[in-house]
């Protein structure tokens, strides 16, 4: 055998170092990382997951459906690993415990544990994170929201709806920059929404119905100019409706009911001229259904139902050729 000169050593040296990367680094999972998913599975309830599998293999059990997935990147600069940036497991039977190892997975952007059955109270290790969507939706998770949320200032949506959640909303929710969907409904919420959620301006749909706010629809909500849709069924709070939802001209749904509190006026919407669908019932209106509203060509769903209006139907009404329901 031919002796081998340095040049020849040191060209196999990268040449094995380079095979070692790509067996042992790239596209393979950070160690540290299946071994928090090991344990979040655990805490879960999770029995599916096998370690013995690469879970950024995008191969089951780790990646089945979009609903059953765990979504990595592959491609984060000067790092030969995978990283973890999605768990969604929808609708598994889980009847664990909300897990607060997800802090172990630093690049962490989406968390969907959907229609389980978990239970417990939402962690507040979760504030030191950087997620972007954060849903537990038809759980059975308890308690008050951690303060800590607030500290999550990349994320975009959080929605906690049809648990068991209550206590009042944290203040430090306001803090939250980049927020556009913020579902809440049917919990055990208290008291009124804080003042600090005035600046909440890129919101463009919250759910508030089905708790035990109390007080006044707040004047504010006039500052979350960029809403889509804002519904606010059997919510709790009083009337009336602010008049400064005439600054919300992008909204399509409205939907508001079962209000508290003495008659009011109806509320000035001259200004949503892009509705599609408009629900106040059960809101102690008073007064004539204005005619504007049949100005309001977009408009296939309207429910002006249980309140105490007067006069007659307007005719301009007539009008509405994509209304369904009237």
């Amino acid at each position: 055998m031919k002796n081998i000169t340095p040049f020849q050593f040191l060209f196999l040296s990268l040449l094995l170092l380079c095979f070692t990367s790509l067996a042992f680094g790239q596209n393979t999972t950070h160690p540290e990382e299946v071994k928090a998913l090991k344990d979040i599975g655990k805490t879960l309830g999770n029995k599916n997951w096998d370690t013995d599998i690469d879970p950024c293999s995008n191969q089951p059990p780790w990646s089945v459906t979009p609903e059953i997935n765990v979504s990595c990147n592959c491609s984060i600069p000067t790092d030969t690993f995978c990283h973890v940036v999605s768990i969604v497991l929808k609708s598994q039977n889980l009847s664990g415990t909300l897990p607060s190892e997800l802090v172990r997975l630093p690049y962490l952007q989406e968390i969907d544990l959907s229609l389980n059955y978990l239970n417990g109270t939402i962690p507040p290790q979760w504030g030191s994170m950087k997620l972007v969507n954060i849903s537990i939706l038809g759980n059975r998770v308890t308690g008050p929201i951690p303060k800590e949320l607030g500290n999550i200032t990349t994320l975009k949506s959080l929605v906690l709806e049809f648990n068991q959640l209550s206590g009042e909303l944290p203040l430090e929710l306001g803090n939250l920059p980049r927020l556009e969907r913020l579902l809440l409904t049917s919990n055990y919420f208290t008291g009124n929404l804080p003042a600090t959620f005035a600046r909440l301006t890129t919101l463009k749909y919250i759910r508030l119905g089905d708790n035990q706010f109390s007080g006044t629809l707040p004047d504010f909500i006039q500052r979350w100019t960029s809403l889509d849709r804002l519904v606010i069924h059997g919510s709790g709070f009083s009337g009336p409706i602010p008049s400064g939802i005439s600054f919300l001209n992008k909204l399509t749904n409205l939907r508001i009911s079962d209000l508290k509190g003495p008659d009011s006026q109806f509320p000035q919407l001259k200004n949503l001229t892009i509705l599609q669908t408009l629900v106040l019932r059960s809101c102690n209106l008073k007064g004539m259904v204005p005619e504007y509203l049949g100005n309001v060509t977009s408009l296939r769903s309207l429910d002006l139902s249980f309140n105490k209006l007067t006069g007659p139907i307007p005719g301009t009404l007539g009008g509405l050729k994509d209304i369904n329901l009237l």
